[in-house]
């Protein structure tokens, strides 16, 4: 998922037991080295990092390890690059039990990250990766991961429709190469005692700031272009992906007149839901991921809505690296973290909650989590219309233009 979100520190605004490590590469790093390490990716970008590069929602906090380590290549053990949420104790430390297996958590901070990783050495040192739907096929095409063994995972018959395999996202040359393990919508987000239903029905009122301007002022935005020109060209009934030059010119458009609406633009995520508690700001194009906490924690009023038009979708999944130094211990982890007990963990433990894939966990979930999670009072009975309601993120091949067109937008709007 592409951006400034790479680099982007926690709270951020402009306006206008076992032996658990964090790994980098095979030496250790320290507690300042760590920060912003958890958090949520931008989709798409290119392979090269830094700005133009998968970003991070700039983290939560809530670091999934408890020691500083180093990384070994004993066979029993484990190194794994990974989002917030693989990594709990309750995953772990069972895992290691279980297994008499040791587990090596480096958190990510984007997805260029784990790729420039792997391709600069790591793929000698780490044996799993997380990684967003938009990446896998890179990775695969760079030789980083290897195929899987669909075979080897007979829990995705439990797996919700939409992530069963064939899941083309995760398939390149006809093979499988990564794992489903959770997933979520990339939206509008309103305070719905703030916002009567009518005015978010579509992405529209963020560019017209309501019937009557009402919204302006009110409006807070992540900066991430990938994730939110693909929702304006669907408003304006234009493939997600790619854009000609003429459509383009009105997605610029639209980008000026609504970053005149804003309030403030995020770097991170924690900044904007406490842009919506202060009631700074009212409505936001932005998706379960960064308002889960919100919801768990008893603000009702905070709605992660589909307007009309629809959405986008994004999942996660966990490969093998190619090479790993014991690949039936690999397998082992992506199983547990697929299992019903697992996908529980991974759903729920974290700060920033998700949705599980596999349909066998949904029964560990109280109503009050599943409405929380899936911001809707059917809970996990709704996940086949959401699904359907919302396209899957895909890699653009302009990426780089809209990263152009958002920086212009900004500094033409005054921001």
């Amino acid at each position: 998922m592409t951006d400034s979100r790479s680099n982007a520190g926690e709270g951020g605004v402009s306006n206008g037991s076992g032996r658990r490590a964090f790994l980098v590469a095979a030496g250790s790093v320290g507690a300042a080295g760590l920060a912003g390490c958890a958090g949520r990716r931008e989709v798409g970008g290119g392979g090269d990092g830094g700005d133009g590069g998968d970003g991070s929602d700039g983290g939560d906090g809530g670091s999934d390890g408890t020691t500083t380590g180093s990384a070994s290549g004993d066979g029993n053990t484990l190194n794994i690059l990974t989002w917030e949420g693989y990594g709990t104790d309750e995953i772990v430390s069972e895992f290691e039990s279980e297994h008499d297996a040791t587990v090596n958590i480096k958190l990510l901070s984007s997805d260029p990250e784990g790729f420039n990783t792997l391709q600069s050495g790591g793929t000698e040192t780490f044996d799993l990766l997380t990684l967003n739907n938009t990446w896998a096929q890179r990775h695969a095409q760079a030789g980083t991961i290897e195929p899987l063994d669909p075979a080897d995972y007979p829990e995705r018959e439990n797996f919700l429709e939409r992530f069963q395999e064939p899941f083309s996202s995760f398939r390149h040359d006809d093979e499988m190469y990564a794992l489903p393990t959770r997933w979520g919508w990339d939206t509008l987000t309103v305070n719905t005692d703030q916002v009567p239903e009518e005015h978010y029905q579509s992405y529209e009122t963020l560019w017209t700031g309501g019937p009557n301007g009402e919204y302006e002022g009110k409006i807070g935005i992540m900066d991430w272009p990938t994730w939110n020109i693909p929702k304006i060209a669907l408003s304006l009934g234009y493939p997600p992906f790619e854009q000609t030059e003429s459509q383009l010119e009105d997605i610029r458009s639209k980008l000026v007149d609504m970053f005149s609406n804003m309030n403030a633009v995020y770097s991170g995520t924690s900044a904007i839901r406490q842009a919506f508690l202060q009631e700074d700001i009212v409505m936001a194009p932005v998706g379960n991921f960064a308002m889960s906490q919100l919801r768990a924690e008893g603000n009702d009023w905070v709605d992660v809505v589909i307007p009309e038009q629809g959405g986008m979708q994004w999942t996660e999944g966990l490969c093998i690296v190619k090479n790993p130094t014991n690949r039936e211990l690999a397998v082992e982890f992506q199983r547990k973290i697929i299992s019903a007990q697992g996908q529980y963990n991974v759903a729920w433990k974290p700060s920033a909650k998700s949705p599980p894939v596999n349909t066998e966990s949904f029964d560990m979930f109280d109503d009050s989590q599943q409405q929380a999670l899936m911001f809707n009072e059917d809970g996990f009975d709704a996940a086949a219309e959401i699904s359907q309601n919302t396209t899957p993120y895909e890699f653009s091949p302009i990426t780089d233009t809209w990263t152009d067109l958002w920086t212009e937008a900004k500094a033409r709007a005054g921001i």
